[in-house]
């Protein structure tokens, strides 16, 4: 029988190489974005209903290694299976050389097995490179 040490680890070892399928599936960011110079998310997790924000953090993305991937941890440590997913709208403004965009995204996990509802806005400032024009 495992201990629950041993089992908490082949649990986040599975998370970890779930994650790593994801990443791999979505491909480079420069693959997708090839003039994008700098990206940095200002990240605020809230609770329902809270009058302060529980989390907050600044994320500046490795533009040259990072993966075409946008999905964050639930900080709640009570939270079970969650997180938030930006991927699509993160890349649709990227895509549209947007230079400073807002979005919002809901935890998809649970605690207790109710909802976790716990919220995470971003506000993201991006920089690209001058288009080359071939004419």
């Amino acid at each position: 029988m495992y201990s629950a040490n041993r089992r908490r680890n082949i649990e986040r070892e599975e998370r970890m190489a779930r994650r790593g399928q994801r990443e791999r599936a979505a491909g480079k960011l420069l693959q997708k974005i090839p003039d994008l110079e700098s990206l940095s998310l200002e990240i605020r997790e809230t609770r329902p209903n809270a009058s302060t924000n529980d989390t907050q953090y600044i994320r500046r993305v490795v533009v040259e290694h990072a993966h075409a991937l946008f999905e964050m941890p639930c900080s709640y440590s009570s939270c079970d299976n969650g997180g938030y997913d930006a991927t699509q709208e993160i890349l649709s403004a990227l895509a549209a050389r947007s230079m400073r965009f807002e979005g919002e995204c809901v935890c998809r996990g649970s605690c207790g097995g109710e909802f976790c509802s716990r919220i995470l806005r971003y506000v993201a400032t991006a920089t690209y490179r001058p288009r080359s024009d071939v004419s």
